[in-house]
């Protein structure tokens, strides 16, 4: 990983390839190269506490999901469980779709702004809590969605890498959904600042601060 300047934002490797870990990472809620499974599952269930208990994330699926993220041999669980995942080594690893998902983050680290922009081809307009229109991904949006990343990847695509979808944006739309009247929703707005910046919304972020 890249060293980083002081003052400045940590590093992000192009090897994690998880835009909601990497704004962790950015942000200084987890270390960028090897971090503790107990402190992963403790600041993504913390990321996930709201108001409304059912967004909670289940502490143990989380583990289970970080402790497996590096590899699935006995060497390397047990090497994740004593010394913590490596989060610049997620790519190509057992949770990484290949080029079946979105596409937005590229194996360098950059965003394609062409798959970024193509968020928008599934969005609905939706209301905000406060009244604010925006657009936005509901999970029925999120399952066409999923549903056409899969058809794309047709030919280089594998069984798994559907059900692998349902861990990434239906769990993001439970950390970081919006209220409205239609139910949760991931707004653009704030995906495009979690994949650009890295960095989470304000009221992601006060959940970790008072973790």
């Amino acid at each position: 990983m890249n060293s980083t300047a002081p003052g400045s934002a940590p590093a992000v490797s192009p090897d994690n390839p998880c835009p909601f870990l990497r704004a962790l990472v950015a942000g200084g809620h987890l270390s960028g190269h090897l971090e503790t499974l107990s402190n992963i599952t403790a600041t993504v269930v913390a990321a996930s506490r709201a108001d409304a208990p059912e967004t909670t994330l289940p502490g143990p699926v989380v583990y289970l999901i970080a402790m497996i993220a590096n590899g699935l041999s006995p060497a390397r669980l047990a090497r994740s469980v004593l010394k913590g995942a490596q989060l610049d080594a997620l790519r190509g690893g057992p949770l990484d779709k290949r080029g079946a998902g979105s596409r937005i983050l590229e194996v360098t680290g950059g965003i394609d702004e062409v798959e970024l922009a193509r968020l928008d081809q599934f969005a609905a307009d939706k209301l905000d809590a406060s009244g604010v229109s925006e657009r936005g991904l509901g999970i029925e949006q999120l399952r066409i969605m999923m549903d056409a990343n899969f058809a794309r990847a047709a030919g280089k695509r594998r069984r798994i890498d559907r059900r692998l979808m349902q861990g990434e944006w239906p769990i993001l739309l439970r950390v970081m959904g919006k209220t409205s009247t239609e139910g949760p929703y991931l707004s653009l707005s704030e995906l495009r600042t979690l994949f650009v910046e890295r960095r989470l919304p304000q009221r992601i972020a006060q959940r970790l601060e008072t973790r």
